[in-house]
């Protein structure tokens, strides 16, 4: 008998670790190949060691997870993360069946990324209680940052350079650092910030983070970083103020779709968001409509 399904997955989380892959990532790898639904499929199909894993079972497995409600794309991260592993285990020479990692991904439905109008963008900045969070709504909005990546900016990650200002990302997703441009022909968002910096935020607490809490600490007298909980209290209340949904991701549609209808080309725009490939960014440009319906306008029958 070969190596089994459990040991595969051991040697497949040290060597993720060994390719320094986040926490993040390790979890849900972990959780995803030990879970409850992956020892019903080494239960139901018998899986004694990963050469047992047939493209007739994966098959069966994906249509077993739509058929119990799972999203399409759920059971499409599913796929991806066992392809992954099984890739893995082939190239260790387990035995692992070539065919088993041509087996396609569930289709999903295309749909358009949710985003914010100018209108929603001055509502939402009108019902924010101070200046910290006002400069964090505009912040999301033009840097399109991951919501890990806005609450670990530091003030010297705001980098006022002779080519123009930019925030440097530290370590983000893929643990790569990028830099992304604060301003425009038009806006020189980096003012407002340095400024904020100089003027507004805390002074005296010592901590390197750009967004600080407003108010010391209880028990240690200090101001602490801005932290997931304080940014989702955040953008629920004004959500509730608003009638506008606010949540992390859909700032980042919306510097994406920006950017893409103020020209900015695909692949720059992928460096700034820091995706590794082109297939997330070319979703955006499907939905540019605005450039459909000016080209539909310019048509002369």
């Amino acid at each position: 008998m070969g190596i089994t399904w459990d040991d595969a997955v051991g040697a497949f989380l040290r060597d993720a670790r060994a390719r320094n892959c986040s926490p993040a990532t390790l979890t849900g790898y972990s959780g995803y190949l030990t879970g409850p639904r992956a020892r019903q499929f080494v239960k139901d199909y018998r899986i004694e060691s990963v050469a047992d894993v047939t493209p007739e079972a994966l098959r069966s497995f994906q249509m077993e997870l739509l058929d119990a409600g799972l999203s399409a794309g759920t059971a499409a991260t599913f796929h991806r993360i066992l392809r992954n592993f099984l890739g893995f285990c082939r190239r260790e020479g387990l035995g692992v069946p070539e065919e088993s990692l041509g087996i396609p991904a569930p289709l999903q439905p295309v749909i358009a990324p949710e985003i914010f109008s100018d209108t929603d963008e001055r509502e939402l900045l009108e019902a924010c209680r101070n200046e910290r969070d006002r400069m964090l709504i505009e912040f999301m909005i033009r840097t399109g940052l991951r919501r890990s990546e806005v609450l670990n900016v530091r003030v010297d990650d705001i980098v006022d350079g002779n080519d123009g200002a930019y925030v440097r990302v530290r370590q983000g997703k893929g643990r790569k650092d990028r830099i992304v441009p604060l301003d425009t022909a038009h806006d020189r968002f980096s003012r407002k910030l340095l400024r904020y910096i100089r003027t507004s935020r805390p002074q005296d607490g010592g901590d390197p983070h750009l967004w600080l809490s407003t108010r010391r600490n209880a028990h240690t007298d200090t101001y602490t970083p801005f932290d997931v909980r304080g940014l989702t209290s955040m953008l629920q209340r004004l959500s509730e103020a608003t009638g506008i949904h606010a949540h992390p991701h859909k700032f980042r549609h919306t510097f994406a779709s920006r950017a893409l209808a103020a020209g900015i080309d695909s692949l720059v725009l992928q460096r700034a968001l820091g995706h590794t490939t082109l297939a997330m960014v070319n979703r955006y440009v499907h939905f540019q409509s605005s450039d459909m319906l000016r080209a539909w306008q310019a048509r002369s029958d």
